[in-house]
């Protein structure tokens, strides 16, 4: 079946695609019946001239399509912007400004808000919209599955008058208008507030984590496995964390060669906003002598990287983008890790056994051993031939 990447909606024709614009499963269209019932009402409900501010618009076509208004695009995902910026230039449309998740959210006449899978980053992002102190009307948009009487307590929590829509495309809008106290002045909290923290008692270390981060309320067993059986590092390495999320595993790195007298430069790399601040802070809390060693880089996997510079790469990589299972963000991970590698170079991944990763690092490195494995998940040591 050939991919739509024609939407036709209240507003017009758009041509949109995923990011990166064919690169992706061909299955996989660019937008779901959730953004195409919140454009259809905003754009029947509201003259123009409102000014919007839209929150998690996954590939930029809630923006795209309701371009007559004046937009601020609020996302914690790097491929977001750019799927976003790509979907304009593809339909000659000015991009919105773009704000990140970790900002204070700009104060908008109108909110539209995408569910996403993260119940506690829907109820930070309430939080961040509650700090303006003003009554805004919210359109939240998503699947019938995910509007469930939890989500709905979250509204009910920060808005007034919360109802639903009927059902269409198994798909429900949630109508709200946000609670103010009557003050003029927001009272804006420090950002490191929003920080959940978790324990990890065998490394004897804290991780703090913002709510969009993956596993930011538990440690990511497949992480941890990895952490417990990692490489030994030499003097001078480029060691990158791909995929960081909140710094997991780069801090059992910086551990392991604190203790043992090995210097290591050391890379987070992460496509989240929120990922990349987690893992800053942790490594500045738990590590501030080998805060200088690091860097942090928020990237569309490693398109920023250098070719033939690195020693050894980490990688957790995600099988899921939201609510969609995909392989496609683990392809390009093991393709630009090859790029990023010195010849002789290791890249070590982390999966479910049941992930089919061995053909694809097979074909990619020419071959692979099991480093370690146990009843649930592999890590996969390849090799960059010289």
């Amino acid at each position: 079946m050939p991919l739509n990447t024609t939407l036709q909606c209240a507003t017009g024709e758009y041509s949109l695609f995923r990011y990166p614009k064919n690169q992706h499963d061909a299955a996989l269209q660019a937008w779901d019946s959730a953004d195409e019932l919140v454009i259809e009402y905003v754009a029947n409900t509201y003259p123009a001239e409102k000014y919007i501010t839209i929150l998690n618009d996954q590939f930029g076509a809630i923006a795209t399509a309701l371009n007559q208004f004046n937009r601020v695009s609020v996302t914690d995902s790097r491929v977001s912007e750019l799927a976003t910026i790509q979907n304009g230039a593809e339909n000659k449309i000015v991009d919105p400004i773009f704000c990140n998740s970790l900002e204070p959210i700009p104060s908008r006449d109108v909110v539209i808000l995408k569910l996403t899978k993260s119940v506690a980053y829907l109820q930070d992002q309430l939080q961040l919209l509650a700090q303006n102190n003003k009554a805004v009307e919210i359109v939240a948009c998503g699947k019938t599955t995910q509007v469930t009487s939890k989500i709905m307590s979250i509204f009910e929590k920060y808005c007034d008058n919360v109802k639903t829509s009927l059902a269409k495309k198994k798909s429900r809008l949630i109508f709200g208008t946000l609670k103010s106290n009557g003050t003029s002045e927001p009272e804006i909290s420090p950002v490191e507030d929003r920080l959940n923290y978790i324990e990890w008692p065998e490394q004897g270390i804290q991780i703090g984590a913002y709510a969009n981060v993956f596993s930011h309320d538990g440690l990511d067993i497949g992480g941890r496995f990895l952490a417990e059986n990692l490489p030994t590092f030499t003097s001078d390495q480029k060691v990158v964390d791909l995929g960081c999320g909140n710094g997991l595993l780069g801090l059992a790195v910086l551990k392991q060669t604190t203790q043992s007298e090995t210097p290591i430069s050391l890379r987070f790399v992460d496509e989240s906003y929120m990922a990349v601040e987690s893992a800053k802070h942790n490594i500045a809390q738990t590590f501030p002598d080998e805060f200088s060693r690091c860097d942090f880089i928020q990237d569309d996997c490693l398109t920023k990287q250098k070719a033939e510079c690195v020693d050894v790469i980490l990688c957790n990589p995600p099988f899921h983008q939201q609510n969609t299972l995909t392989e496609h963000i683990a392809k390009q991970m093991f393709r630009q890790s090859l790029l990023a590698l010195k010849p002789g170079a290791s890249l070590y991944v982390v999966a479910n056994n049941h992930l089919p990763y061995q053909s694809y690092l097979k074909k990619m490195f020419g071959g692979f051993k099991v480093h370690a494995q146990n009843k649930k998940f592999s890590i996969y040591h390849c090799i960059k031939r010289a």
